[in-house]
Parts: C-alpha cells; structure tokens; sequence
C-alpha cells in the first residue's frame, strides 16, 4: 500500500493547476549601455547572474500564465577606479503554450515586462522601463519536478527622455534561463 501511495503521489502533485519555483540563469546582453562622453569604464554593465521565483496557472489546451520577479546584477567602474554593483528587478506577465504531450514539451511564451533599475549611486536614464518579452523553452517533467530551460528577450520601450544622463538601461536584452519547479 505505501508503494502505492508513493507512486500516486507525485502524479497526482504533477497534475495541479497552480506551479511555482525558481528561475536562474545568464545574460547575453548587458543591462546598461553608456552615452557618447559617460564619465565611466567602457566595461559599464558587466552582468553576472539573474535568479527569482516564478509562479504559473496551468489552463486547459496547454496554455498557462506565468509571473516572475526576477534580479539581475551588474557592475561598472567610474574613472576613479570604484566599482558600483547594482541591480535590475524585472517582473514579467506572460502567457505561455505548450505546444506537445509528453514528458519533453516545447514552449513558446510572452507578454509585458516592467523593469527597474537600483542602487545606482548615478544618475540613469530610464531606470523604470516597459516592453514585451518573447521567449521559447523545454519544460521536462521528472515525476513532480518540472525543469524548464529556456531563451527570453526582453524589449523595452522607453518614455523619458528629459533626463540628464551618460547611462541608460539596455533597449534589448537577451537571456539564458532555467527554471526549477513542480
């Protein structure tokens, strides 16, 4: 009988609606980009990891919705040789198609994105931006974990240009992920 129950148990974990877990992963592209004449390194926006938490409803027909708050790291030096670390919340909206049955299934996704960028001890341009993310995945299922490595892309539209700056966030921006999950 326990075997029984340890064998039901991760089906029937595997068949609920609601999913949740972590997402971490790489950039390809750099968070900021400098403006002709930046008082800083030309090495501005070394980025170093992304990583946050997930959640998902799972709909019928192999649609689902997914939300993330995930941050990103990055680094530059001012003439001074002081290196600043700073971060970048992006929290996108997506729908999200599973496109076969099975335990290996191909996924396309998209949506709304905000983004923001913090702890900047300068002045940004478009610090807090909006656009749409695109992106394309392998959700492997192994009993009830759900591992998903994926590729995003991340286009922002910006709406302020009146500041005075010689920094602004990354109008595209591409990523590697892989999310963990049940």
């Amino acid at each position: 009988m326990r075997t029984l129950i340890l064998l039901i148990f991760p089906v029937a974990l595997a068949a609920q609606p609601l999913g949740a877990g972590l997402k971490v992963g790489a950039p390809f592209t750099d968070a900021i980009s400098l403006l002709p004449g930046a008082p800083i390194d030309d090495s501005a926006a070394t980025g170093h990891f992304i990583v946050g938490p997930y959640g998902e409803i799972r709909l019928p027909g192999g649609f689902s919705m997914e939300i993330d708050a995930l941050y990103r790291s990055f680094s530059y030096k001012q003439p001074s040789n002081i290196s600043s670390n700073n971060g970048n919340w992006e929290f996108p909206v997506m729908a999200k198609y599973r496109l076969l049955k099975g335990p290996a299934r191909p996924y396309i996704e998209g949506g709304l994105i905000l983004s923001h960028l913090t702890g900047s001890d300068i002045n940004i341009t478009h610090a807090a931006n909006y656009g749409v993310t695109v992106g394309a995945g392998l959700e492997i299922k192994i009993l009830a974990l759900r591992i998903s490595p994926e590729l995003r892309y991340d286009g922002f539209f910006f709406h302020d240009f009146s500041n005075n700056s010689f920094v602004q966030s990354n109008r595209n921006q591409a990523m590697l992920l892989v999310g963990i999950g049940f």
